[in-house]
């Protein structure tokens, strides 16, 4: 009996190993740190999952965390997080999906989150235009309904870039800008992740607020890896120094399966 459960959780956890397809993805992540100038510590999880409307195929040579952009897979999703501030709790949950197919280069996604117990809510959206197969340019737009009223709409541009560097490596390059009205500022964002090979990639982050490009009063750096341990199952780290939302620094922990 208890040779037939081992042999039956190793075949849990390496189904999909040799397969060069998946259509499903759930992932795990815990971050924690603290808010500056206060005594407060922070404390949030959060539990997704992503549905491909077909499956996606991996055994390209792109890296194993853009398959599903470099192939254009459309997919649904939902994720349900919790935050916790020195034991207040907070739930909140949201469903999207993402849009985009090889037969076209139209590109769209859509995500609506709620926050539990409030009349808080968010919705973001994108549409976009592939340049190339490994070229997206895009219009974003963030909708905001806060508890105690007063609903604002901040609209901006993104792009993201996958490049083949020819020697089995590849570098993935983002951008975004998003301009808040309301408060007279921008929100800038740049990114790069390098590929060594399909299963390992390191990067860094830069973001920051300013009413000019150059110009910066709040800025935060980041650092993160994913390690893909088996072709269907990866762990990610990330850590986010003097963060945009908390001015302090921010860690979190994550572990993905696909199946």
């Amino acid at each position: 009996m208890k040779g037939s459960l081992l042999a039956l959780m190793i075949a849990a956890v390496s189904t999909g190993v040799a397969a060069n397809t998946y259509q499903n993805e759930t992932t795990l992540n815990y971050g924690w740190g603290d808010i500056a100038n206060t005594e407060s510590d922070l404390d949030a999880w959060q539990l997704s999952h992503r549905f491909y409307l077909s499956p996606v195929d991996t055994s390209g040579n792109a890296p194993l965390a853009e398959s599903a952009f470099i192939n254009k897979n459309a997919s649904v999703f939902a994720t349900l997080g919790r935050f916790s501030v020195d034991g207040d709790d907070q739930n909140n949950w949201s469903v999207g999906g993402e849009f985009m197919s090889s037969q076209h280069n139209f590109y769209g996604s859509l995500e609506w989150t709620h926050f539990s117990n409030t009349n808080d809510q968010q919705v973001d959206a994108s549409l976009g235009y592939f340049i190339t197969n490994d070229w997206l340019v895009g219009a974003i737009a963030e909708h905001s309904s806060p508890d105690e009223g007063g609903s604002t709409t901040n609209y901006g541009v993104m792009t993201k870039k996958l490049w083949d560097l020819g020697t089995g490596d590849m570098m993935n390059l983002e951008a975004t800008v998003l301009d808040y009205r309301n408060w007279s500022t921008t929100r800038y964002g740049v990114g790069a992740d390098y590929y060594f090979g399909k299963n390992f990639s390191a990067g860094v982050g830069y973001q920051w607020l300013s009413d000019g490009v150059f110009s910066e009063s709040e800025d935060s750096l980041s650092l993160r890896a994913r390690w893909f341990a088996m072709q269907n199952l990866s762990v990610q780290a990330e850590v986010a120094f003097d963060t945009l939302e908390t001015a302090d620094d921010l860690y979190s922990v994550g572990v993905s399966y696909r199946f």
